[in-house]
């Protein structure tokens, strides 16, 4: 809570808002930046953390783009009664005409890893009877480079999962006990941080939050002689999830609309495949990937938990190193059982079968590879406490002897077709210390320090991967940022919206609160907004959700639109022609000069070292 407390006060966050496309001048940053930020992680700079920022200096949660529908649970941004309550962080975020935006954002970072780093201790002391073994999970998840290279985003959903999950066991545990205050109020936060399950990332929460939740419920109910009360309990926890989780959704309907009548991406219906294995048990390799030229995929792709993790519980049970007698069976029936069927949805082709299984089908294999790691880090976590007094050493060999087979077939593999440039003694360096730690732990499973040891060498594998940022650099300190929200408060006050040709604009004016036709359309379009600046266009090409919305100025060109790429929207066309479509379009901004007869310039500005010219619209049907 100190640390938390610190990091939030200063401001301090792991977001790359400080990379050279965001910067005035890039050669004469604003604030204090250790590391450098990856192009890669664009979904983060480009948008989640602009529309964070955009809240805090609107202090609404309100879409500011005509063409888009309202975002909603689509950014975790809702507004409304129930949605504050669940979506707690982004209600904190609205108080930034009053507190430090650097505080708020930094608070957004850290809530989910300090609801981890409380719930998971607390989670397995109840599963397991050891909370000790929820710091060594929390540390692996954490240091997971799907983590690192997802910029957090496991995180949110770990979170809130493990602390709702604790929440609802320590409610039972403390009704039983006639704490009945105490229960209660566990059970309100348990509901409170359960019922925004729905609106994680989809394939992730299927894959890792239902097992922990139904591992959770079968804890709650194992108990015999208080079984009713675990169902009561579970009944009134759960039903207060759902229905606060429905009353999001009936606040946000026009979002959900929205988000379910988008071509793309659309209803994906997915079959269990066979996945690269680098892809799958490759994360203990991964200590050198920035490094490294990729191919035939990208570093956040590539990037996995540690689902070595696995093999390492079905070794633990193979060579009989588990003490059955104080063992919860029915949660490690239950992560057992999700871990097989997962590890098949990524290791077996499942042809069409796979379509028909609900649930399952919405579960691109290539998503439960991303993540199956930190189901796995959970099953070994149920297992650990309960290894024989004395695994031997014997045992201790065969299991980290296992790990480390898989491990280098998976670095075999990730050398000859991603990171050619991956030594042969990289890949055995990360072979030896991936079984030594399986071994150590082992052969002494009651010690701390290789519990230790395990997660310091996870941590070695990302700690450049993100940068360390105090503040909210040139967003927020230079004179263009501040010049912005000056601006975008006029423009909201009138209704108001510009437009610019580049991105990294774009991303100024969502952070800065102006109002903008270029931008992110996340939930999905405006229909009568796009049929009126396209009107005879393609529907499925504007029928977008998390998607970018780019123009081109061009002044020969009719007005058009295309799809460069599946989550890109681009509107070519002259200013004046799309301005009189959209008569709200009262400035066009131009990484070049613009000689249309309606343009008048008003301004040049300097961005990602960068100048832009702005040019007010004045039209005659418009004029004064």
């Amino acid at each position: 809570m100190a640390v938390f407390l610190l990091l939030v006060v200063a401001g301090v966050s792991l977001s790359s808002i400080g990379i050279a496309d965001l910067r005035q001048d890039p050669t004469n940053p604003y604030g204090h930046q250790l590391g450098e930020p990856l192009p890669l992680r664009s979904d983060e700079f480009l948008t989640s953390t602009p529309l964070n920022l955009g809240v805090t200096a609107t202090g609404s949660t309100d879409e500011q783009n005509p063409l888009a529908a309202p975002h909603g649970f689509a950014s975790l941004l809702a507004s409304g009664p129930a949605s504050s309550v669940v979506l707690h962080d982004a209600t904190l975020l609205r108080l930034g005409p009053w507190l430090p935006d650097a505080s708020l954002l930094a608070s957004r970072w850290w809530l989910p890893v300090l609801l981890l780093l409380l719930g998971a201790p607390a989670f397995f002391r109840e599963v397991t009877g050891n909370r000790w073994i929820g710091w060594f999970g929390a540390g692996l998840m954490l240091a997971s480079p799907a983590t690192a290279w997802w910029s957090l985003g496991p995180v949110t959903m770990l979170g809130y999962t493990f602390a709702g999950g604790a929440a609802l066991l320590l409610c039972a545990r403390r009704w039983t006990q006639d704490r009945r205050a105490v229960a209660v109020a566990y059970g309100v936060g348990a509901a409170v941080l359960l019922a925004r399950t729905p609106f994680h990332y989809q394939p992730w929460t299927i894959v890792v939050v239902l097992p922990l939740l139904v591992a959770a419920v079968v804890t709650v109910l194992r108990d015999r002689e208080h079984r009713r009360t675990g169902i009561v309990v579970t009944a009134a926890v759960g039903g207060g999830a759902l229905a606060l989780a429905g009353a999001v959704l009936a606040e946000n309907w026009e979002s959900f609309q929205a988000i379910t009548s988008t071509l793309y991406p659309g209803a994906r219906i997915a079959s269990g495949a066979v996945q690269p294995l680098q892809e799958t048990f490759g994360a203990t390799l991964l200590g050198w990937q920035e490094y490294l030229p990729i191919t035939g995929t990208n570093n956040s792709e590539i990037s996995s938990s540690f689902a070595v993790a696995a093999i390492w519980a079905f070794a633990l049970v193979a060579v009989r190193a588990v003490a059955w007698r104080g063992v919860n069976r029915p949660a490690l029936a239950v992560l057992g059982a999700a871990t097989v069927f997962w590890l098949s949805w990524v290791l077996v082709d499942w042809g069409s079968v796979g379509t028909h299984l609900p649930l399952a089908n919405l579960v691109p294999p290539g998503r439960a590879t991303d993540v199956l790691g930190y189901l796995a880090i959970a099953l070994v976590c149920v297992l650990l406490p309960s290894l024989v007094e004395r695994p031997g050493p014997w045992r201790a060999v065969a299991c980290g002897l296992a790990v480390a087979a898989v491990v280098a077939v998976a670095g075999a593999a990730l050398q000859q077709e991603n990171l050619r440039g991956l030594s042969s003694a990289h890949i055995l360096l990360a072979t030896v210390l991936t079984g030594l730690s399986v071994a150590l732990i082992t052969w002494r499973p009651r010690s701390a320090v290789p519990y230790v040891l395990a997660v310091v060498l996870a941590v070695s594998l990302v700690w450049r991967v993100n940068p360390v940022l105090v503040g909210l650099g040139d967003l927020r300190a230079s004179a263009t940022a501040q010049q912005m929200l000056r601006a975008g408060a006029e423009l909201r006050e009138r209704g108001q919206v510009w437009a610019s040709d580049d991105v990294a604009v774009d991303s100024l004016m969502l952070a800065t609160g102006v109002p903008a036709l270029s931008g992110r359309q996340m939930a999905g379009p405006d229909r009568a907004a796009w049929q009126r600046l396209v009107p005879d266009s393609d529907e499925r090409v504007w029928n977008r959700g998390g998607s970018f919305v780019t123009f081109i100025w061009d002044a020969a060109a009719p007005v058009t639109v295309r799809n460069p790429s599946a989550d890109h929207i681009e509107v070519r066309g002259p200013a004046c022609e799309i301005a009189a479509r959209m008569p709200e379009l009262t400035s066009v901004v131009s990484r070049h000069t613009l000689s249309e007869p309606c343009l008048v310039e008003a301004e040049r500005f300097t961005w990602g070292g960068q100048t832009h010219w702005r040019y007010t619209v004045d039209l005659p049907d418009t004029a004064g």
